[in-house]
């Protein structure tokens, strides 16, 4: 009985995130394995949409240039379109296969543009919200660090690092503040970066 009760809320968890999957065109779920870990990035998956409420709450403003770094399958832009947000969003995969059937399941929404390449080359200028969900090592995480560096002095900006294995490298820069919050089971640490004004 003690299996039973606690393989149900991964099967509801699993049949709620299928559900809106197949809203926006296509199931999401799985690992993608990567062949990219020479440039730091892992395999990855994607992230769980009830988490995605307690991550997003209350943080997202119409003016708001929206970029999922990593975006994998686009299971957070389904997300954010859920909820009816019509800001400009953007995804950087560096997979270009996955890139390019991401990007023709979610054609129809003209505010949606998946770039393919390496994240830290094609980072929109403009981006004011920046998610990424940890598939990367620390050196990838401290070149993202400086790519951020250079962005806050233009605009002001706030970073959703969720399975924040590496925000230690904001931590220790004082012109960062970070927010460290532990979700509730089954969800992973979060941390709210924004430079310090």
């Amino acid at each position: 009985m003690t299996n039973f009760v606690s393989v149900v809320p991964r099967v509801r968890r699993l049949v709620r995130n299928l559900a809106l999957d197949l809203r926006y065109g296509a199931f999401l779920g799985g690992t993608v394995n990567t062949p990219y870990a020479d440039l730091g990035i892992h395999d990855s998956g994607s992230t769980d949409y009830s988490a995605l409420p307690h991550i997003f709450e209350n943080a997202i403003s119409p003016s708001d240039v929206l970029v999922d770094i990593g975006c994998g399958k686009g299971r957070v832009i389904n997300w954010w379109l859920s909820r009816g947000y019509l800001n400009r969003m953007v995804g950087l995969e560096i997979d270009p296969e996955v890139a390019r059937q991401t990007s023709d399941r979610l054609r129809k929404w003209h505010n949606v543009q998946i770039i393919s390449g390496d994240a830290l080359l094609n980072m929109p200028q403009e981006g004011t919200i920046f998610y990424l969900f940890n598939p990367f090592n620390e050196h990838w995480v401290h070149r993202f660090k400086m790519k951020m560096d250079e962005f806050k002095s233009k605009r002001t900006i706030t970073i959703f690092y969720y399975n924040c294995l590496h925000c230690h490298l904001f931590e220790a820069d004082s012109s960062w503040a970070v927010e460290k919050i532990r979700l509730n089971e089954p969800f992973h640490p979060l941390a709210i970066i924004r430079p310090v004004c």
